[in-house]
């Protein structure tokens, strides 16, 4: 259970990183508990004389019991219910998966959200505590859903005997489709645009699908949230205590700095090993094969890998990402109110040599070469799923870049035009 404490602070970087982007949060109140109660009496209403007044009862109980549910796992007042409630539901399969491989599995963390500009997970620390903060972006659950689905549109499929579908991701036959329904393609492109751009992903615009393509969709989105989370778990199971830097002042004399674990590569990549046997491991009590636990593991870095190279064309006009003076310009966190800590003692900002993990540095390598150490950490088992699981990754990362052919020359028209992301995303 959250502290009191860590719920109030959370509350306090969502009102100072909102106030930052221009946006006034409306948090919930008593009116959407009584909004919430109305629509569980009218849902309950519509089956009377459909079924006894007890099981009215009973029905009307239980959506009473999981909206109380929904607050109670919310971590802050300004968080949306369902998507907190989507996290601890991630966090049950990780900790399942966990306890049947015989791990250790640890108190649960502290889940929630927040723009961060990463389209990632960061830890952080709770100040005067050692409580730790994990925290989404706060789109990236519907990013990620919608990655998924705009990959799904494009991967022909056939169907078998038995009611069955079977996906290909072999480049040719992905290529044949995209000849054929080139609207297609564009899907992604108006995804990556709309989350840099409005930083809603869901204000690209939305089409159907085919029931068989929206289940392939779900499955790849779940084996990329679970690889996500689990490599959070996947420091703690490692024992790794991380390396603790300055995050953001967020103003005020009576609210301390929050810390920011960075981790070493070593660590990372570590981290990534954990989280993959959790998440494919969660994966298989679903029913799915282990390529298709790794797909989601590959799929997380390569989708990233697209976005920072997308958030780089849109704001330089190029894929190297910041050079001269952008190059210094502060991360998120250090952004929200527009100035530094200046009262940290100076040993607090030293870094360990060669972990990369000093003050305003990135936490996290490259995804590219954590996408490579992945499958070659996979590559030490040379059994015939493990080469079919990284086979599919490589199918994978060809047909994103089939997708980032289509989208580069339109970011870089819309560079010439003057549109930029949003500030908060980092390079």
């Amino acid at each position: 259970m959250a502290s009191q404490q860590a719920r109030q602070f959370l509350d306090r970087m969502h009102e100072i990183v909102w106030q930052d982007m221009g946006l006034t949060p409306t948090p919930r109140s008593a009116e959407d508990g009584a909004e919430a109660a109305t629509l569980i009496n009218d849902l309950v209403d519509m089956r009377t004389g459909l079924v006894g007044p007890e099981a009215l009862e009973a029905l009307r109980a239980k959506l009473f019991r999981n909206e109380e549910l929904l607050a109670d796992m919310t971590v802050s007042k300004y968080e949306n219910a369902r998507t907190n409630q989507s996290l601890h539901k991630l966090a049950d399969s990780v900790e399942r998966a966990g306890r049947a491989l015989g791990f250790p599995m640890p108190e649960r963390p502290l889940l929630g959200t927040l723009p961060t500009g990463r389209v990632n997970v960061m830890t952080l620390l709770v100040p005067a505590t050692r409580e730790h903060l994990v925290l989404f972006e706060s789109e990236f659950l519907g990013f990620a859903y919608l990655s998924a689905k705009a990959v799904a549109e494009v991967l022909p499929y056939r169907r078998s005997p038995e009611g069955g579908a079977a996906f290909s991701l072999e480049p040719g036959k992905v290529r044949e489709r995209l000849e054929k329904y080139p609207q297609s393609a564009h899907r992604f492109g108006q995804l990556a645009r709309a989350y840099l751009e409005t930083g809603v992903p869901y204000n690209a615009p939305q089409y159907t699908q085919d029931p068989v393509r929206n289940t392939w969709a779900a499955m790849l989105c779940e084996a990329v949230e679970l690889f996500a989370l689990g490599h959070e778990y996947g420091h703690i199971l490692k024992g790794h205590l991380g390396q603790q830097r300055p995050a953001a002042r967020l103003g005020g004399p009576n609210l301390d700095e929050p810390e920011e674990l960075a981790w070493s590569r070593q660590e990372e990549f570590q981290a990534d090993a954990q989280g993959l046997s959790l998440s494919v491991a969660a994966m298989r009590s679903r029913g799915y094969d282990l390529p298709i636990g790794v797909l989601g593991a590959d799929f997380y870095f390569t989708m990233m890998h697209v976005m920072e190279r997308a958030i780089s064309v849109l704001r330089h006009g190029h894929e190297n990402g910041p050079d001269g003076d952008d190059a210094q310009r502060p991360s998120l966190l250090r952004r929200m109110v527009g100035r530094q800590s200046q009262n940290k003692p100076q040993g607090h900002k030293k870094s360990r040599a060669g972990d990369g993990t000093g003050d305003g540095a990135v936490t996290h390598p490259p995804s590219v070469l954590r996408r490579l150490m992945l499958r070659a950490v996979l590559a030490r088992d040379n059994t015939p799923q493990i080469a079919a699981a990284i086979e599919l990754g490589q199918n994978m990362e060809q047909v994103m870049e089939m997708l980032w052919f289509d989208l580069r020359p339109r970011l870089l028209d819309a560079h010439r035009a003057g549109v930029r992301p949003l500030e908060r995303w980092q390079d």
